[in-house]
């Protein structure tokens, strides 16, 4: 503020001009932090079909309030959360329960497997210059026992990323998701 002019304007002299960076070296900057992070981020192929059921999810919880008394099996259909999946029990036997529920909380897991193959990969290329991890022995079993006892994104994406082989996940990923369900319906019917 130039107090003797009373407004606001520069004083004299007091204009400098920032230095520009040339084109190239900001060019230059993109390529490199892109290149680091193309490796590092998963593709559409993952994040496309993820998005996706997270929006029918989105929109099955908002039809909770209609759906949780007209058609419980939709409702379980669009978000197996599970709360929904409790209120379904009651309404819906057990073959269709079983059904739905294992095709719709397995429909994810695919991708999240992926996922985290991806980024196992990653790490494993620069495995060479980083310190072994403490207790990578167990990492395998642990990640197998964790995919059985309660196959979430979470436990499918480290079955990924510690190179556990396809056909054990899957395996795993149903047989786990048929124990978990089978659970909820014993439970629930227990203390209807």
């Amino acid at each position: 503020m130039n107090p003797a002019a009373g407004a606001l304007a520069p004083a004299p002299g007091g204009l400098a001009t920032a230095p520009v960076r040339r084109p190239e070296a900001a060019d230059r900057i993109r390529v490199f932090l892109l290149g680091r992070l193309a490796t590092h981020c998963p593709t559409r192929d993952v994040v496309l079909p993820l998005t996706i059921l997270s929006l029918v999810s989105a929109g099955g919880t908002l039809a909770a309030p209609v759906l949780q008394s007209r058609n419980p099996l939709l409702l379980m259909a669009l978000s197996p959360r599970l709360p929904f999946l409790l209120l379904a029990v009651p309404r819906v036997g057990l073959v269709p329960f079983m059904a739905v529920g294992t095709v719709r909380l397995c429909l994810a897991d695919p991708f999240h497997f992926r996922l985290g193959r991806r980024l196992g990969r990653s790490r494993h290329r620069r495995a060479r210059r980083a310190p072994r991890l403490v207790g990578r022995r167990w990492a395998r079993p642990a990640t197998a026992a964790a995919v059985a006892l309660r196959p979430n994104g979470r436990h499918l994406a480290l079955a990924g990323a510690v190179g556990l082989r396809t056909p054990v996940v899957a395996a795993l990923d149903v047989a786990g998701t048929l124990l978990y369900l089978a659970g909820l319906h014993g439970a629930a019917a227990f203390f209807r």
